[in-house]
């Protein structure tokens, strides 16, 4: 009797701890949240807000997102503001720094030519690089 306690309290051991670690995988975070929950992409995810891509990347993906940084968006100065005032070409940079499909940091860089000063950055439906400055083209 005792070992079969021993095995049930094991196997239930090993249930919960599956359930547990499933849970830790379902419960990661989307990559608007990875931006959001960032203290260096305030700016970024008001953007995001404002040119409502929010929901169109909280869907499955696989999405790479480039996220510039409060310091590089501070770096464009009255740039950022006349971006602002203007719906259509905020959007289209924010849309820049977005892809359809999983992409390396290795491959933004060489692709982008942009530095990623994070990389790899996983989340639940796609991946997110940090880079030090706003693509405007």
């Amino acid at each position: 009797m005792k070992f079969s306690k021993k095995l049930l309290t094991g196997f239930a051991t090993m249930l919960i701890a599956l359930f547990v670690g499933l849970g830790a995988v379902q419960a990661q975070d989307d990559v608007v949240e990875v931006v959001q929950n960032s203290e260096d992409h305030t700016i970024f995810a008001e953007l995001l807000e404002e040119t409502e891509m929010v929901e169109l990347l909280k869907e499955e993906g696989p999405y790479t997102v480039l996220a510039p940084t409060d310091e590089a968006f501070e770096s464009l100065g009255d740039e950022l503001e006349t971006l602002k005032e203007n719906p259509q070409e905020l959007q289209n940079v924010v849309i820049g720094h977005l892809f359809n499909g999983q992409i390396g940091a290795a491959d933004v860089e060489e692709a982008r030519s942009v530095n990623v000063t994070q990389g790899d950055i996983e989340a639940s439906n796609g991946t997110v690089h940090v880079i030090d400055e706003v693509m405007v083209e």
